[in-house]
């Protein structure tokens, strides 16, 4: 579905295609306004274009109209619901946007204290990198400068605990419908022990100790994030059922606390092709006979011929770690590593969109 709407076939599709950036940056804006969650004050009633202008600290110049094209943008998108029109037209969160956009909505895209989530790190992160494509892909990695405007990541783990904190929960955004996803539909019942590894906030680990209560469950990653996963974990009613551990997966120590499942999510696609191979063999060696590794990323399709949004956030690994040759990567790709390294058989589990889970047993 996604690579249809994607394919370009005229030049009104190319022109199209060259625009939709005005479109994600108007959304990306509005969830870091809180522009969701103030009008869900105005649940009942609804509220004019004056209104949340007034609410947000938008511009109410006489004759300015751009804060009514903004939510008319959103209204057109699906985001929002309008009941009448001009100055007394008033605004609603339509359905999507109550459940994932409103700060303490049943999905909401954003761990607290974060407002936006995903789609401010998409906005203040991703957008920004994305400027510096064309010296990437001539280079190898974004020049000195973008840093200046981007924080490189290695710094953000290893010392800026803040921005690694907005790192976390961004991702958590991103992560939360397929972590719950894979803990309805991989069968957890027939395991004892969970670890994730590179497990940020711990949300992959409270889905899977909500679901499965006989499971002893572990997050683990870097120090600076340790913190935000434990306020996460709490904040989900879990920290009697997940514990938060700080581990180095490319440290020479084994992988802790004989799990026999272990989880990657989001984080094989963060690497090149050694480091990919180095993780996988370090899981194969940790865990038992019939154990498990999941890798949950956007798997590209094997021929390569219809993932625009994978390998979109290929492109993306390449902006995040440079010279690390990091890359998205397909079922197949996933399936020779895995069988190189020692496991016996692989499986593909569906999640959201176009994030996959890949399974190899040991």
């Amino acid at each position: 579905m996604i690579d249809q709407l994607l394919r370009v076939e005229g030049l009104p599709d190319l022109l199209l295609m060259s625009r939709l950036f005005k479109v994600s940056a108007a959304l990306n804006t509005a969830a870091k306004l809180g522009l969701f969650t103030a009008l869900d004050k105005h649940k009942e009633a609804g509220a004019t274009a004056q209104q949340l202008s007034a609410d947000l600290g938008l511009c109410q110049c006489p004759g300015f109209r751009a804060a009514a094209d903004f939510l008319d943008l959103l209204v057109s998108v699906g985001c929002l619901e309008r009941a009448g029109d001009g100055p007394v037209a008033r605004y609603r969160n339509a359905a999507v946007a109550e459940r994932h956009l409103v700060k303490g909505g049943p999905e909401y895209v954003a761990a607290p204290p974060i407002p936006g989530g995903i789609l401010c790190l998409n906005s203040d992160r991703s957008y920004p990198m994305f400027e510096y494509l064309a010296p990437a892909l001539q280079q190898g990695e974004m020049p000195a400068e973008a840093f200046q405007r981007v924080p490189d990541i290695h710094t953000i783990f290893g010392s800026d605990d803040a921005a690694a904190e907005f790192f976390a929960d961004g991702m958590t955004g991103a992560s939360l419908g397929n972590f719950e996803l894979l803990a309805q539909r991989f069968p957890f019942g027939r395991f004892a022990s969970l670890g994730d590894l590179g497990g940020s906030s711990g949300c992959l680990a409270c889905c899977v100790a909500k679901r499965h209560t006989h499971m002893s469950v572990a997050t683990y990653d870097l120090p600076p994030v340790h913190a935000a996963a434990e306020r996460y974990v709490a904040a989900q009613g879990c920290g009697e059922r997940v514990q938060v551990r700080d581990y180095d997966f490319f440290s020479p120590d084994p992988v802790p606390g004989a799990h026999d499942v272990l989880t990657l999510g989001m984080v094989l696609h963060d690497w090149g092709l050694d480091k990919k191979l180095l993780l996988m063999r370090k899981a194969h060696a940790a865990l038992p006979a019939g154990g498990a590794l999941i890798a949950i990323d956007n798997l590209i399709d094997d021929e390569r011929r219809s993932s625009p949004v994978q390998l979109g956030m290929s492109l993306n690994m390449l902006l995040e770690f440079g010279r690390e040759n990091a890359f998205d990567y397909t079922f197949k790709e996933f399936t020779d590593w895995a069988t190189l390294v020692g496991f016996q058989r692989v499986e593909l589990i569906a999640l959201a969109g176009t994030t996959q889970a890949a399974v190899a047993y040991k």
